[in-house]
This record gives structure tokens, C-alpha cells and sequence, in this order.
């Protein structure tokens, strides 16, 4: 069962709020499951990158279920939450139901624009699970059965990413870094204000207006919850009102973050495509 439950806790590979938003419009089917023969997720804690304060996070983690826990046969596993992911993220997996057999290979995406402050996150799983005679009821923690944590770094533009403090995040859901410097998404979140999207939701094609307190080349840019690049325009911006048009394309229906960025960073806004 200790086995088992390491396997659950990697789930919750990014993260923060109190319990995780389930991705709506993202078609699990277009999520693909891994091909492990190992039970366990990859990657581990330690290796997992920094995520970006005011970036896109489009994370993929990877696992293969385990077959057997105590003697018993692994019927079912479903993921009812994860818990403490980035503020403004979701999560879901490559199962409409994030229900999971024994052995089964399967994927957890997390995507969004990650609206955490810097720091190291504890994070965690409720799940719950058919093995034999052993059966875990919903919304159970993994951490409170297995005493087992996981966690997730947090950092500024430009800023190392930190050893793991695994011996203070026993006890602390959060541990501090040093905060940003008001450059980056805050200076251009700063320059740029009143960004609108009319029609949204839109089917064909939709106005983007914003005014800007400098001028300049920025990027006006569209990706899908998948992490994919499907629209990039460059525009000249002035001071004052900026109007951009976004075409549809032969683009599906579903959610799309927009970005404009001007190198110092972006800032960013949810579409839907009807």
C-alpha cells in the first residue's frame, strides 16, 4: 500500500488554492497516456521545474499505475482532487472520469497562467481506490493515510530555482521567497489596461482593444490548453487606444489563452472559440 500511495502523492506534481480546478472544454482525449512499464511517476519533486510567477504553465506528468498492493489486486483508482495548484491553473487527466486500472498508463495535465507568489508549496491528493478486500472511500488524503508529501517551487523571472526544503515543508504548507522585483508581467501589466475581447465567446472573428502607456513591437499570441501555439501576430502598439483583430481560422472550439507580450513579459486573457 506504501507503494501505492508514493505513486498517488506524485500526482500533485504542481500547484495553489485549497482545491484544485478541474479543466473545463479541455478534451481528455486529446491527452496522451505515457507508455511506462515501471509503476510510478516521472518526474519526481526534486526534478520537477521552478514554475514561473505570471507564465503559462503547460505541465504533462506521466505515470503507470501499480498492479498490486498488499496482496491484493489493483481494481480501480480514481483522482478525485489535486490539491494546491497555481492560482489560475487547472487540472485533467487523459480519463473523462480520472479513473485508472491496475497497471494502467495515464497522464495528469496542468495548464494555465500560473498566479502564484514565490515560494515552496506543499501540495496534495484525494483519491480513492478498489484493491480485493481494501477499499479507500472518496476525497481520501494521501498524506494523512501514507504520510507521504510532495511539493512544488515557485520563482520570479531570471531567479534560480531553490533546493527543496523537505524538512521545514513537513510542517509548512508554505515556505517564503523573496518577492519580485516590479519588472517583467507587472510592468507590462502596468503599460497596458482596459484589454477587451469582443465577441467572447466569438466564431469567426473578434476585436481585441487595450490601451497602452508606451509604444512599441508587441506579440499578440493564442495557445490552446494544451500548451500549443496556434495563432501569432506581431503588432506595432501606440500610446493610447490599440485595436487587434483575431481570426478563427480552422481553429476547434474550445478555450484559448491569449497573450500580449513585449519581451518584458505578458499579459494574458482567456478566449472561447464557439
Amino acid at each position: 500500500m506504501k507503494k501505492l500511495f508514493t505513486t498517488l502523492a506524485l500526482f500533485a506534481g504542481l500547484s495553489i488554492s485549497s482545491f484544485a480546478q478541474h479543466c473545463v472544454g479541455l478534451d481528455s482525449v486529446l491527452i496522451t497516456p505515457g507508455t511506462g512499464t515501471v509503476a510510478g511517476l516521472h518526474p519526481s519533486s526534486d526534478s520537477l521545474p521552478c514554475a514561473v510567477v505570471g507564465t503559462v504553465i503547460s505541465d504533462t506528468i506521466y505515470f503507470t499505475n501499480f498492479t498490486s498492493f498488499s496482496g491484493f489486486t489493483v481494481q480501480s483508482l480514481t483522482i478525485d482532487s489535486i490539491g494546491n495548484l497555481p492560482y489560475g491553473t487547472c487540472w485533467a487527466s487523459n480519463k473523462k472520469n480520472n479513473t485508472f486500472a491496475g497497471g494502467e498508463n495515464g497522464t495528469i495535465y496542468v495548464h494555465g497562467l500560473n498566479g502564484a507568489a514565490p515560494g515552496q508549496y506543499k501540495l496534495g491528493i484525494f483519491i480513492h481506490a478498489t484493491a480485493g478486500a481494501i477499499t479507500l472511500p472518496p476525497y481520501t488524503n494521501a498524506e494523512t493515510i501514507a504520510n507521504l508529501r510532495y511539493y512544488v517551487r515557485v520563482t520570479c523571472h531570471d531567479s534560480i530555482c531553490p533546493q527543496l526544503d523537505t524538512v521545514n515543508g513537513k510542517t509548512h504548507m508554505y515556505i517564503a521567497y523573496a518577492a519580485c522585483p516590479t519588472t517583467g508581467i507587472n510592468e507590462v501589466a502596468n503599460d497596458l489596461s482596459n484589454v477587451s475581447v469582443v465577441p467572447n465567446p466569438f466564431t469567426k472573428t473578434a476585436n481585441v482593444s487595450f490601451n497602452s502607456e508606451v509604444e512599441g513591437a508587441f506579440t499578440v499570441k493564442m495557445v490552446s490548453l494544451l500548451g500549443a501555439t496556434v495563432s501569432v501576430k506581431e503588432v506595432n502598439v501606440v500610446r493610447g487606444s490599440n485595436e487587434v483583430s483575431i481570426e478563427r481560422n480552422s481553429l476547434s472550439s474550445g478555450i484559448y489563452i491569449l497573450s500580449i507580450s513585449n519581451g518584458n513579459g505578458q499579459i494574458t486573457k482567456k478566449v472561447v472559440i464557439e
